[in-house]
């Protein structure tokens, strides 16, 4: 078991490297170390989910000094079983879906270099058993992140948008570093499982707990794209898609769900788990709401990413570790699926984004249309759809546990609006007639094999997951942690769900006129623009970090510059010239043989005092 966890760990980084090396020679080759790696991966982690009897524990020293060591141990257990689970097997649908969406392109081994890159760096942090061995892959995640993010860096957009992203998450890094300080000091150990089990038993001083947990909770809503730290996740699109299915979908934003829950304990203890709860309830909110008006499909499916993890952050902070990892299972799975059936959509229409350019589609996109309404469905929550269960889950667990009117709302609210976004995202790409002729004329119909079998496997998961959630909820807690229990809101939900898409359907199938009436309207217009900009939330950090922080910072410097460091180097001319005229005045002649007298007076008593001390 120990070398089979090695080989999970170690076998992407060099692929990586023989991928892009051997890809210069062909790029086909690059392709084909890409797929067997991955599926092998996967095929090893369903050995070990199947032959799992207790926590997998191996210990390797990163270096050592004297008596100091720094481990960076490696730690399976249940929670991290799943997110492998999941890094595999989206891995290895996306890099099989790339074979024919990246086939064009003339960098392919680069690609798949970065990519094979980025689920090292994933498998890395969910099996790291100290935070150290975690942090370490974090970064590499965050630096492969960016790397694809910008991988058409030659285009400006791409380019500025992996710099974006890495500044925004390098801004929640930082914390996370001083996190590990903090608990090396107080706590003695970066062992994630020994620090939670020395919070629950008191051993840890809950104030300590607390400010080192809000740390952690800021790298991770960084790294997961939550609120405030969302806009790089947006910019982000500018990717390949397939970058957007594994990373930004599925994967790299579950790290930041996946290190609270491995410290849920630590989080509990230290009372910081109603933090994370308020804060994901606007990021539910804020995501959804925005997500209503986008044009773009992929900024919707960004702006539901934001609001879907943070329903599964919510999860968390109410209390329910089931409930919240559940969600981000099954968000993973409907995630990847939206995001590649609106690469398949780009792909056959020549990298169109635009929805209000489609309709119509479902004719010649049949398949791809079908797979999407599947994954539409498990996101908007309906039954027996699985993302249905986890997000009724964290509703009800949400009201029983009663941790505020404020929090209750916007997380039932932001959770049940994403019904009516993707309904109205599903209706103007495939419903409907045509709007663009000329490009509903040119639309290619995709590769049964490459493009629709990974969408219809994705489907069916999302389909069949709806009927092992309670297997899933129990295989996560294993018995470790009392889960609230809490009743069932089917009848509500439901309810309201199919009145938001009947709306929908009204507005955007029946009479899409009304629409563009509603928006030329003043007041609507008004939020309309609001909702569309993500609340101008980039442009706020934007504004203060350059007028407050860069602005501010340059004026200290230029004071201290200008009235210090030169002032000072200035007044010495003055200094020197002033104790030159005070001594020039005493240099006269007779002031001359004064001094020569006192020297020689002075030097006369000091020889004759070492004469008399020799006596």
């Amino acid at each position: 078991m120990n070398e089979l966890v090695l080989y999970l760990v170690i076998s992407p980084f060099a692929a990586a490297l023989l991928a892009y090396g051997f890809g210069k020679i062909d790029k086909k080759i690059a392709f084909w170390i890409s797929e067997i790696l991955t599926l092998s991966l996967f095929i090893a982690v369903l050995y070990l989910f199947f032959h799992y009897t207790n926590p997998i524990s191996v210990d390797i020293n990163w270096f050592r000094f004297g008596h100091f060591s720094i481990p960076i141990g490696l730690y399976i257990d249940h929670l991290s079983m799943v997110m492998l689970l999941i890094v595999s097997g989206l891995g290895f649908l996306d890099i099989h879906y790339s074979h024919d969406y990246m086939a064009e392109d003339p960098h392919q081994p680069r690609y798949y270099g970065y990519m094979l890159f980025f689920i090292g760096g994933m498998i890395l942090l969910v099996s790291a058993k100290q935070l150290s061995g975690l942090f370490t892959g974090w970064e590499l995640m965050g630096l492969a992140s960016y790397l694809l993010i910008s991988f058409w860096h030659e285009q400006k957009a791409p380019a500025d948008s992996g710099v974006s992203a890495f500044l925004y998450t390098k801004a929640g890094d930082i914390f996370l570093f001083a996190s590990l300080g903090l608990l090396f000091y107080y706590a003695g150990t970066l062992n994630m499982v020994t620090i939670d089990h020395l919070a629950t038993s008191g051993k840890i001083s809950s104030h300590v707990s607390f400010v080192v947990a809000i740390f952690i909770l800021i790298a991770a809503l960084g790294k997961s794209g939550q609120f405030p730290f969302f806009p790089w996740l947006l910019r982000a699109m500018e990717g390949p898609t397939t970058v957007s299915a594994l990373i930004h979908g599925a994967t790299m934003v579950n790290s930041g769900i996946y290190i609270v829950a491995r410290l849920f304990g630590f989080y509990a203890a230290g009372g910081a788990l109603i933090v994370v709860a308020s804060i994901a309830a606007l990021g539910v909110f804020v995501g959804a709401t925005s997500a209503l008006v986008q044009s773009e499909m992929k900024r919707v499916l960004a702006y539901s990413t934001m609001s879907h993890l943070a329903l599964a952050f919510v999860g968390l902070g109410v209390g329910s570790l089931a409930a919240g990892m559940m969600h981000l299972s099954n968000h993973a799975i409907f995630k990847a699926l939206l995001f590649l059936g609106a690469g398949a959509v780009m792909l056959s229409t020549n990298d169109t984004k635009d929805m209000w350019r489609f309709g119509g589609l479902k004719k010649p996109l049949f398949l791809v249309a079908i797979f999407m309404a599947m994954g539409a469905l498990s996101l908007g929550g309906i039954p027996p759809f699985s993302g249905y269960f986890s997000k009724d889950a964290i509703f009800a667990t949400t009201i029983v546990t009663n941790h505020g009117d404020i929090i209750t709302a916007l997380t039932l609210i932001g959770g049940l609006l994403s019904i009516a976004y993707i309904t109205r995202m599903w209706i103007l790409i495939f419903a409907g007639k045509p709007r663009d002729i000329e490009l509903f004329n040119a639309v290619k119909t995709p590769s049964k094999f490459w493009i629709s079998l990974p969408l219809g496997i994705m489907a069916v998961t999302t389909l069949v997951l709806g009927f092992f959630q309670k297997d899933l909820a129990d295989y996560i807690i294993s018995a470790k942690y009392i889960e609230p229990h809490v009743a069932h809101m089917m009848p509500v939900v439901l309810g309201v769900i199919i009145s938001l898409a009947g709306i929908m359907y009204y507005f955007y199938y029946l009479r899409l006129d009304l629409v563009k009436k509603l928006i030329a309207q003043p007041l609507i217009k008004s939020i309309h623009n609001i909702l569309l900009n993500g609340y101008y939330v980039e442009r706020f950090i934007t504004w203060f970090t350059h007028n407050i922080v860069v602005d501010f910072l340059a004026k200290v410097v230029t004071y201290i510059d200008t009235h210090l460091i030169d002032a000072a180097i200035d007044g010495t001319n003055g200094v020197s010239h002033a104790v030159f005229s005070r001594l020039s005045k005493t240099n006269t002649k007779k002031s001359g043989d004064y001094t020569g007298g006192v020297i020689f007076l002075v030097g006369l008593v000091i020889l004759t005092v070492m004469i008399g001390a020799r006596a």
